[in-house]
């Protein structure tokens, strides 16, 4: 029988939590499923656990790199096996509430949406944290709301400070099948990969459909992407800039975009400021004030600072504007010191 839903759960070295996420995905009210497990090159038993679930129910399947290829090879490998008119992401170190994928369904269902999304539960090492959606539960959004609400909220807030914009997080999504038949992720963007993946998919669809209530629980944790250093910072970055500029010019939206993308310019050199102080970083603290300077001297940090209103940031947000006076003045030792010591994450 042709399942109703895929689900794609990419995994590297997630022994220790894949099963409560698959347990989650498999209790699922909505029973129509199959789960693409893709193991990405786990050195740990992530694989042979991911068999074990396969053995016991028919509606898992797996997949297996020989070696580690990054998590949007996995995910591409996934969508190119799915069946499911439906598709859904979850991440091998998070879960699902129960209704979730049912009252996803539901909303794309009733209210003939190619893309629904629900809000996300964070789960932090002090506990959950709810990080409420800006719209009322059952909100319908056409084309234009898409274009000109959803699509700018997700790439940055209309001004600059430390509030983040409306998460572009893939697992919180269901998506029809075909506003996916030409979207994959880019196998060279290998940190913060979802938001172009989302928005190109968003950008193909005509109504999307929003469920209020907080169903996918994000876990984070030491291991976590978000919370140590990754390589692939910040020319994961600077290729997603990019690849989004030429999407916004190609659907005429560069213009009315142009603010919002200066400032997620401004905030992705912060993120690879801060991603060099991170655990796991290969600097010590000399060799990391070094490459702190290297970046901030590099012509996308230099092009984002040029002409950033301080004066304006610091009446309204002071500490935002002393840390971006930092980056613009390239003062790699403070820098160094305020990421490594004082805030230490993203």
């Amino acid at each position: 029988m042709t399942p109703r839903l895929s689900i794609v759960v990419p995994a590297y070295n997630a022994a220790d939590t894949l099963g409560r996420c698959l347990d989650s995905l498999l209790a699922q009210e909505e029973n129509e499923i199959e789960i693409l497990v893709v193991d990405d090159g786990s050195t740990d038993g992530t694989l042979a656990l991911a068999e074990a679930y396969a053995a016991k129910d028919a509606r898992v399947r797996v997949f297996g790199f020989a070696h580690n290829r990054g998590v949007s090879e996995a995910r591409n490998h996934a969508l190119d096996q799915a069946r499911g008119a439906y598709i859904g992401f979850c991440d091998a170190d998070d879960w699902v509430a129960t209704g979730m994928y049912a009252a996803l369904l539901r909303a794309a269902e009733t209210n003939g949406a190619e893309v629904t999304f629900c809000a996300v539960i964070k789960e932090l090492p002090d506990g959950p944290a709810e990080v409420p959606l800006p719209w009322p539960d059952g909100t319908v959004l056409d084309a234009a709301a898409i274009r000109n609400d959803l699509v700018p909220r997700m790439v940055a807030l209309d001004f600059d400070g430390e509030a983040l914009p409306l998460s572009g997080y893939t697992p919180r999504n269901l998506f029809a099948r075909q506003v996916l038949e030409d979207v994959r992720f880019r196998a060279d963007i290998r940190y913060a990969e979802d938001l172009l993946f989302i928005v190109e998919a968003l950008l193909r669809a005509q109504r999307v459909a929003v469920v209020a209530a907080p169903l996918y629980h994000y876990r984070f944790h030491g291991g976590s992407t978000t919370q140590r250093y990754s390589p692939f910072v910040p020319a994961s970055q600077y290729a997603s800039q990019d690849a989004l500029a030429a999407l916004f010019a190609g659907q005429g939206l560069a213009d009315a975009l142009a603010l919002r993308m200066a400032i997620r310019a401004r905030r992705n050199v912060q993120t690879a400021v801060i991603n060099l102080c991170l655990p796991g970083t290969p600097f010590g603290g000399f060799r990391r004030v070094g490459a702190i300077r290297g970046l901030l001297r590099s012509t996308e940090a230099r092009a984002a600072f040029r002409g950033v209103p301080l004066g304006m940031l610091a009446r309204r947000e002071p500490k935002q504007a002393l840390k971006y006076g930092l980056i613009r003045l390239r003062w790699a030792m403070p820098l160094m010191v305020l990421y490594s010591y004082v805030y230490k994450s993203r």
